[in-house]
């Protein structure tokens, strides 16, 4: 793991420190994605699908959805 720093501008712009840049493998005009948990943020380049790049995503608070549905729909009778 690395730590790099970098300033805030009087405007919020921020310049991506060059090893940022490459561990990203951005180029000027591409996009980044910011992800907040709570008081971290997770930047990454924008994938060119954000379905295909969020699925999956807390997979663990629902690890067989099948059942949990069949349960909640027997529930309801």
């Amino acid at each position: 793991m690395q730590a790099v720093t970098a300033q805030i501008s009087s405007k919020y712009q921020v310049v991506l420190p060059k090893a940022v840049r490459q561990a990203l493998g951005v180029q000027p005009q591409d996009e980044l994605l910011f992800v907040i948990e709570g008081d971290a943020v997770i930047v990454r380049a924008r994938p060119a699908s954000l379905t295909t790049a969020l699925r999956g995503l807390h997979a663990d608070l629902w690890p067989d959805p099948e059942t949990w549905l069949e349960t909640e729909r027997a529930s309801w009778e």
